[in-house]
């Protein structure tokens, strides 16, 4: 969640309420300071192996901190991280448990571990930090039963409940429209301008995909677009302004993007990755470009974030490609890379390396590989984040 964790929106909102030129004042150089702020943080990487159920924490200087073993707690395939806003505590959606790991980050001491359903595929903070949004794909075995868990959060004194739930095929204006799906499953989601929009894309294969989005103040459904029109699966990353939304289309043949409006929900332009099995994507920290990689093909595509034309690409990114994130000071991507034993989109993605590699962004470069656990059969990343040292 790059802007919401970035910049005070609520300072801001409160003193453009004063005079014009102290706001504007304020704008120019309290944003540079905050700008410079995030450029110079330290920071460390945390990487999710979920065929080990193993957290790997590295330091940026790419060396191994600490790490925290959640299978003896009895975590299954821990997928997905991501962050509250103060980078205080972690938060790991796992597929094979069905539930969500809080951590404490500073002591990397587990909170809580809460179940929250089948196939629990991620699950992030909004942006006030009042509650986790989990997308629960629900059980293979049984279709048009995935669901959006809400958990509210109280960081201060650490306790976290199951709220309220959907099951998206009983919301109405997805029941109205279940023709233009093939089934429900929530696979990843990012909150709009000003989070009361949850964009939660379908999956896990794209021959399942569509967007739905949810009004986290009602946890109804405002908008649905099946897969015929909107044949997306992953994605959900937007630019500074949280104006327009990344999303990525993969398979095993394909390689597309489509940019919405976070606003009106209309798609305003789409392309081709130039690979196969478009899957992660990432704002450079400057804000001027996205970049997309292929899980099938090795590769990736950069695009312009105010045109969202293809402007560059790239071809030396390590084996099998998932989820990437960027430094605070703006100089690499890390992207998670997969086993020789995926537990997850096993059709596709076969890997060699598992762990993550660093890129430059500077010069579009593979820095490293780094594979914490060797070449452990077993390993397998998939999710991949990065805490902030402020």
């Amino acid at each position: 969640m790059i802007g919401w964790k970035q910049r005070n929106h609520g300072i801001r909102r409160g003193l453009l309420a004063l005079t014009p030129l102290l706001a504007l004042a304020w704008l120019i150089t309290g944003c540079a300071a905050e700008d410079v702020a995030a450029r110079d943080a330290g920071h460390e990487i945390w990487a999710v192996d979920q065929g080990t159920n193993v957290v790997y924490i590295y330091d940026d200087q790419h060396q191994l901190a600490d790490q925290i073993d959640l299978h003896a707690l009895g975590v299954r395939t821990a997928h997905m991280i991501s962050f509250s806003s103060d980078y205080r505590y972690a938060v790991i959606a796992s597929t094979g448990s069905g539930d969500v790991t809080v951590i404490r980050t500073e002591d990397r001491e587990v909170v809580e571990t809460i179940p929250t359903g089948p196939r629990t595929h991620m699950a992030s903070f909004t942006p006030d930090d009042s509650a986790i949004v989990v997308d629960v794909i629900g059980s293979a075995d049984e279709p048009w039963n995935g669901a959006v868990v809400e958990i509210e959060a109280d960081l201060d004194t650490e306790t976290f409940s199951v709220g309220r739930s959907l099951v998206i095929a009983e919301d109405p204006l997805f029941a109205a429209n279940a023709d233009r799906f093939t089934d429900s499953g929530p696979i990843c989601h990012e909150y709009g301008p000003d989070g009361t929009h949850a964009f939660i894309t379908l999956g896990p294969g794209l021959a399942n995909g569509g967007l739905v989005v949810l009004n986290t103040d009602t946890w109804s459904l405002d908008h649905v677009a099946g897969v015929q029109e909107l044949p997306v699966n992953c994605g959900t990353v937007t630019n500074e302004d949280r104006s327009r939304m990344i999303l990525t289309a993969g398979s095993g043949e394909v390689g597309e993007y489509y940019v919405i409006d976070t606003r009106t929900f209309e798609v305003v332009a789409q392309g081709d990755t130039r690979g196969q099995d478009a899957h992660g994507v990432w704002l450079t920290q400057d804000g001027s470009e996205f970049w997309i990689v292929n899980r099938v093909s090795d590769d990736g595509v950069i695009l312009d974030a105010d045109t969202f034309e293809v402007v560059d690409s790239f071809h030396e990114v390590g084996g099998t490609p998932d989820l990437m994130v960027a430094s605070p000071n703006g100089e690499h991507f890390y992207v998670s890379l997969r086993g020789p034993n995926p537990k997850s989109a096993a059709h596709v993605a076969f890997g060699e390396t598992p762990g993550f590699s660093v890129l430059n962004v500077a010069d579009r470069s593979l820095v490293d590989v780094i594979q914490p656990d060797g070449d452990n059969p077993d390993s397998d990343f998939h999710g991949i984040g990065v805490r902030v040292l402020n």
